[in-house]
């Protein structure tokens, strides 16, 4: 079983990862204004601890693997709940997965001066990581948390060591103007904001082998997010002091930039090797999360009852967690799952904000029984609230700002649609939440 700070160590190593180490720049840019952009992480980390709170109270009530799959069957019916987990095993988890253990093997590879010309070398050292993270967690939590909290707590050093160093070893960037010039993509810095924060409910879907949950689940949540936000902070302010703004924008691995202007070129490179631990840490996780949803699916008769099988020892779903990696892997030899990224994040933020709303019927039906909630909402229902209204606003600006892209990542969610009717119809009309 799981204690508060292994499902914690699952949710920041599920948060921490790609977003941070590239997204800083970015958003600056976009947004035009440095005390503004550090502005937006604090407000993004605050409306992701409103909508961890929510869900603290969503895992009590149902302390279930599956997550918000299993919130949503729960309040609105088999439908919703399959488009949700449509949508992570189509493109959230294995896009997600894959993008990490690719961003980890090119940082080994940068590490050890292979150049980026050996693509081919750099991918089958992906492959392998994957191999190797899928395997070890097949074996059960035992040394699945062992793996996952050894990870979480070096790349944790790993940025401390970064920003302290930013702070105390290195002179900041030659005096420039604080204003950038804005992009105008202030819709895009949301959602990328919002996907560095993605992975704030992690915990959620492992609260079936959490032990305790009404007391260990909303400690986990909240800790997790706020250790999280603090360190995102920590990090932009880092690099902020550091880069010029004229040089913000790019997509880069800021990790290995301030590295490099703290300790030269040499000390740069040598510091790829512990960034990789940031990358293979947010793909471990996401190894031990994705496949609980497709478990709980599968067990409700809405994918493969094959996917319900768990291991005889380990009891991990071994076969949900091995489609999972299979599919990971074809992402990441296509090499598209940089895109399918940008489109993920913009599917998967309408279906967290219907889940929170969840805590809506449950309390009306609570008004009904009376009966209380295990852990209730601090707040409510001003921070669910709070939480819908902060993905309604982002979500409607980059509708307008990038229609194309938002209707890409639409017809990813709604294309769950026909395959939820071909599956219904297949199973005679019925299945098992009926």
């Amino acid at each position: 079983m799981l204690e508060a700070r292994d499902a914690a160590a699952i949710l920041i190593a599920n948060m921490v990862g790609v977003g941070i180490l590239t997204r800083p720049g970015q958003v600056a840019a976009a947004i035009g204004d440095l005390p503004l952009a550090l502005a937006a992480w604090a407000l993004v980390g605050a409306v992701s601890l409103a909508g961890a709170l929510v869900h603290a109270e969503l895992g009590c009530r149902y302390p279930q693997s599956g997550g918000d799959y299993v919130f949503l069957r729960e309040a609105f019916g088999p439908f919703w709940a399959f488009l949700s987990g449509w949508t992570a095993f189509a493109v959230g988890f294995p896009g997600a997965i894959a993008l990490g253990v690719s961003a980890g093997a090119d940082s080994l590879a940068d590490a050890a001066g292979v150049g980026e010309e050996l693509l081919l070398a750099r991918r089958l050292l992906a492959l392998a990581l994957l191999g190797g993270i899928s395997l070890v967690h097949s074996t059960g939590l035992h040394w699945g948390k062992r793996l996952q909290n050894t990870l979480v707590a070096l790349e944790l050093v790993v940025l401390l060591v970064l920003v302290a160093s930013g702070w105390l070893l290195a002179l900041p960037a030659a005096e420039a103007p604080r204003d950038l010039a804005p992009a105008g993509g202030i819709a895009a810095a949301g959602l990328g904001i919002f996907f560095s924060y993605s992975g704030w409910n992690a915990a959620a879907y492992v609260a079936g082998e959490i032990r305790k949950p009404e007391r260990n689940l909303p400690r986990a949540l909240v800790g997790g997010v706020l250790a999280v936000t603090l360190l995102y902070l920590a990090v932009n302010a880092t690099y902020f002091r550091l880069v010029p703004p004229h040089e913000m924008g790019r997509d880069i691995n800021i990790g290995g930039e301030v590295a490099g202007r703290i300790f030269g070129p040499e000390g740069g490179r040598a510091l790829s090797l512990v960034t990789a631990l940031v990358f293979l840490g947010a793909a471990s996780a996401m190894v031990i999360t994705g496949p609980r949803i497709y478990y709980a699916m599968a067990r409700d008769g809405l994918f493969p009852r094959a996917l319900e099988v768990v291991g005889a020892s380990s009891r991990a779903p071994v076969r949900a967690l091995w489609l999972q990696s299979a599919w990971a892997a074809v992402l990441l030899l296509s090499g598209t799952f940089n895109e399918i990224l940008n489109w993920t994040i913009f599917a998967l933020l309408p279906l967290a904000a219907l889940t929170t709303c969840s805590v809506f019927v449950f309390r009306r039906r609570d008004r009904l029984r009376g009966d209380p909630p295990p852990f209730s909402t601090p707040g409510y229902p001003l921070t669910p609230l709070a939480f819908v209204t902060a993905v309604a606003l982002v979500m409607g600006a980059f509708v307008v700002q990038d229609p194309l892209n938002a209707a890409i990542g639409s017809i990813l969610v709604f294309s769950g649609v026909p395959a939820y009717w071909m599956w219904y119809r297949w199973r005679g009309g019925r299945n098992s939440t009926e």
